[in-house]
């Protein structure tokens, strides 16, 4: 080691606060990097292997195949995996008490297709032949038929037909004969089975909530095959990013005939949704160049203030005969030190908080899945994530070196030693106005001029403030974005449960005192009773919006001129529900009691996926919202019936039991449930039937109570329906958005508040001198206080003035990115500027405050005699 590097180390070791400040911010900025690309690759990890325990480790299916299909499929290169399933027909399912769901849905599965396919077992084993069988859970919790391990079922198989002739698959649900139609079961044959195992319903793929039949699965006997033409096909890709070529390039497929697991290939980074693709590829470059910023710009700011304070070394060490080419060596040296520090800390501490995050929040996510879905967030580090945080740190730091380095290393030795050319000044250039003098006093006019006088310790303080106050409110804006598109994106309901009564109109009086019994459940925090009916309006052209008026006449569904169509989809709305949802508008709630004069309150907001622009759409119908009088018409016994109500106001959020937006053409119109009987008294054979829906903090224990009240009450309980667990993927994204977005902010306060803490006490420290001056000539403390409350404040207007305007344009960029996707509002984050405001301010001071404690204990003596500032 040659004696500047020597001369380096000691240093270091000598300027211990100076070198562990630098080496906190290379670990802070290295840990904010790892920990960001860390969360998210953890994040990612948790959706794929919950979107494969739920859905299946699959990447395309393809329907109503046959044996040559498969073999088509098994000799291509870029498979990799195959998995068989055989439907073999639907068998009416004795004693089932749900009269939607009567049939048991017998399908076969080769050995691949039960590694592909969430089957999970809830007792027993899976089949070992075509003779065994295992059974849905869902037969018995749902369908009232209880089957035990060992059972013998002697089955009579069938064709589901519909009167036309159509062949019914299990997409298909059951058809009703209250619906005026009715479907049939076409004997096929017989098969006898041995109940082998119980599992969890395949929800996802072979069984969701409309389907007709409780999926029953045997083994497939593969000698059945060569004559098959009712087989699916799972497969996966060696390439996942291919799959969707793969696809579009097979044969002889129908659009309804495939389908792709968009929800595991979206999580795993891939999708051929170009709008999506935009939005995902565009906010993670904001993201990344947000990061980026913070910290390169704490590692610029930490190392240029070290080279900085070592001009006086570089001085003595070149008037010793140093060469600029050793100075500079010298630098990058101490840079590769602090880096072979910093970086393993920085990239340990970012890995380690995220999984101390993850180990807290991981019980919080295992609360909002279903308890016998495998999956846990655990920590997962993506080794390219790390590497490129090493190389940007190292590359910050090298850099962030080497530019002052090579600036004070082309300074004389005389210059570095006296220090003179920080402050290189006319007169003029410190000049002040009398107005600053006149509005701040003396102190106020001094620190004016400390900050002209010491221009590049004020830039690099400003500088840090500015990057702080556009990385919070940039990190404020991202985030509120992202989890309010996603919100919007994914559908939702307000409530955890609901029991469709296949009552229309009013509700008989067993079932009003079912719904009392729930409601007053410790297990039930909150319930409602709605009723709906479906009708239309017209409205004239002035009345409603031009885009959607045009859309309607550009699809032909009216002429040019004419009043325009409206869907109006009525809700009666519980009375106590309704009360508490006009208190919540603050609107009088004897505008809806006069009989005579029904009034309602309508909920003008359509949400819907514009397959043109490949968006989600948010849009209004009316050009205007204000009271007015709409004509509903509805058809009863071939003729036609019209109800004028008065719609008193419009809301943004419906009640509680109802969603907030329709579809593109729709409108709804909430009213009071003690005037449903009036205002519709000859429509009960046109309404949905009515349905109870309930909001319970465990939802699952809630289903259980709710199933022994229906059941003492001689109620049905196979129309209850658990909605927490049908969206509990939309509810985990959502949570898990937001878990992120709140992370983010914190990450990016805690940097930005290191930055510009680590910049003013290391500039505050080299005016030590500059201080002990003042108070040597007499300058009270009063007055040093109010000095360096101006400075404080001036810094904190300076950043705010270049700030807050950059950090607008970000949040448009953000805005406009997001809404390539979905359609939202421009909006600040009101919030974010506050509170950055506010911190700025706080930051500050607190900061000056710190460091200036430390230095009013210095003798005014020692300081001024002191020369190694």
């Amino acid at each position: 080691m040659n004696i500047i590097n020597k001369v380096t180390l000691k240093g270091l070791k000598k300027n211990k606060t100076r070198t562990i400040v630098t080496i906190i911010g290379v670990i802070l900025s290295v840990a904010m990097i790892t920990a960001v690309t860390t969360l998210i690759s953890s994040m990612q990890n948790y959706m794929v292997n919950l979107t494969i325990a739920e859905e299946g480790d699959w990447h395309a299916v393809v329907h109503n195949r046959n044996y040559e299909d498969i073999k088509t499929l098994n000799n291509r290169d870029d498979i990799e995996e195959v998995g068989l399933t055989k439907s073999v027909g639907y068998s009416m399912l004795e004693g089932s008490v749900n009269e939607y769901k009567p049939y048991l849905y017998i399908v076969e599965f080769d050995q691949k297709s039960f590694d592909t396919l969430p089957v999970r077992l809830t007792s027993g084993r899976l089949p070992r032949n075509e003779n065994e069988i295992i059974i849905s859970d869902h037969t018995s919790t749902n369908g009232g038929v209880r089957h035990r391990i060992g059972d013998t079922l002697n089955l009579v198989i069938g064709q589901r037909i519909s009167e036309d002739g159509t062949v019914l698959e299990q997409k298909d649900s059951y058809i009703h004969e209250e619906t005026g139609a009715s479907e049939k079961l076409e004997i096929t044959g017989t098969r006898t089975f041995t109940v082998v195992g119980i599992c969890h319903r395949l929800s996802h793929t072979l069984e969701d909530f409309s389907a007709p039949g409780y999926t029953a699965i045997t083994m497939l006997n593969e000698d059945t095959l060569t004559d098959a033409n009712n087989l699916s096909i799972y497969f996966k890709a060696k390439n996942p990013g291919q799959i969707y070529n793969i696809v579009g390039n097979l044969k002889n497929i129908e659009n309804d005939q495939y389908r792709c697991n968009d929800d595991l290939l979206r999580y795993m980074g891939i999708s051929n949704d170009s709008s999506f693709n935009s939005v995902l590829y565009g906010l993670g470059a904001i993201l990344i160049a947000l990061i980026m910023v913070g910290s390169i710009s704490l590692i610029y700011n930490s190392f240029a203030i070290s080279v900085s304070e070592r001009k006086k070394q570089f001085g003595l060490l070149s008037g010793a005969g140093a060469t600029s080419k050793q100075l500079k060596h010298s630098v990058l040296f101490e840079a590769l030190v602090i880096a072979g520090i910093g970086i393993p800390l920085g990239v340990l501490s970012g890995i380690l908080g995220i999984d101390i995050t993850l180990y807290f929040i991981d019980d919080l996510f295992a609360s909002m899945i279903s308890s016998d879905l495998p999956v846990s967030l655990t920590l997962s580090v993506s080794i390219y994530s790390v590497i490129i945080a090493i190389l940007v740190a190292l590359a910050t730091i090298l850099i962030s070196a080497y530019i002052p380095a090579r600036r004070s290393a082309k300074m004389s030795a005389i210059d570095a030693i006296r220090q003179t050319e920080d402050i290189k000044l006319t007169q003029k250039q410190v000049k002040t106005s009398r107005l600053t003098r006149k509005l701040f006093g003396i102190e106020g006019d001094f620190a004016l001029k400390n900050l002209k006088r010491n221009r590049r310790r004020y830039r690099s303080t400003v500088i840090s403030l500015f990057i702080s106050i556009v990385l919070f409110v940039s990190a404020s804006a991202f985030s509120m974005y992202l989890k309010d598109s996603v919100t919007n994106v994914y559908e939702d309901e307000k409530y955890d449960l609901a029991y469709f009564t296949n009552q229309r109109g009013d509700l008989s009086d067993s079932m009003k005192n079912a719904y009392k019994d729930i409601l007053a459940l410790d297990s039930v925090d909150e319930g409602a009773v709605i009723k709906t009916f479906y009708s239309q309006t017209e409205l004239p052209r002035e009345k409603v919006e031009e885009s959607f008026y045009r859309d309607k006449v550009d699809q032909e569904i009216i002429s040019e001129g004419e009043n325009a169509f409206v869907q109006i989809e009525v809700y009666g709305v519980d009375h106590d529900t309704f009360t508490e949802y006009i208190q919540k508008l603050g609107i009088d709630k004897s505008r809806f009691t006069d009989a005579n004069s029904p009034a309602g309150i309508a909920v003008d907001k359509q949400h819907y996926y514009d397959f043109q622009s490949k968006k989600y759409r948010n849009t209004n119908i009316f050009k205007q919202h204000n009271p007015q009088i709409i004509q509903i018409d509805y058809s009863q016994e071939e003729q036609s019936a019209k109800i004028d109500i008065s719609i008193a106001a419009f809301a943004d959020t419906a009640p509680f039991g109802i969603k907030d937006y329709t579809q593109d053409d729709s409108i709804m119109l909430i009213v009071d449930d003690s005037l449903w009987e009036t205002i519709f008294a000859d429509t009960s054979e046109y309404m949905n039937p009515a349905y109870m829906c309930f909001k319970a903090e465990d939802p699952f224990k809630a289903e259980e109570d709710m199933k022994n009240i229906l059941s003492e009450s001689g109620l049905t309980t196979s129309n209850i329906f658990n909605v927490a667990e049908m969206l509990q993927s939309n509810r985990n994204i959502i949570i898990i958005i937001s878990v992120f977005s709140y992370g983010f902010i914190i990450l990016i306060s805690l940097i930005t508040i290191a930055n510009v803490f680590n910049t003013i006490s290391t500039n505050v420290n080299l005016r030590r001198r500059e201080f002990a001056m003042l108070k040597s000539v007499g300058m009270t403390d009063k007055s040093f206080n109010k000095m360096l409350n101006y400075e404080c404040i001036f810094y904190g207007l300076k950043a705010l003035l270049f700030g807050l305007p950059v950090s607008v344009l970000v949040t448009y960029l953000i805005h406009q990115k997001i809404n390539e996707g979905v359609d939202m509002m421009f909006y600040l984050p009101v919030q974010g500027i506050l509170v950055s405001v506010f911190s700025v301010f706080l930051v500050v001071f607190i900061s000056m405050m710190y460091s200036m404690s430390k230095i009013r204990k210095e003798n005014i003596l020692d300081a001024l005699k002191n020369e190694n500032l």
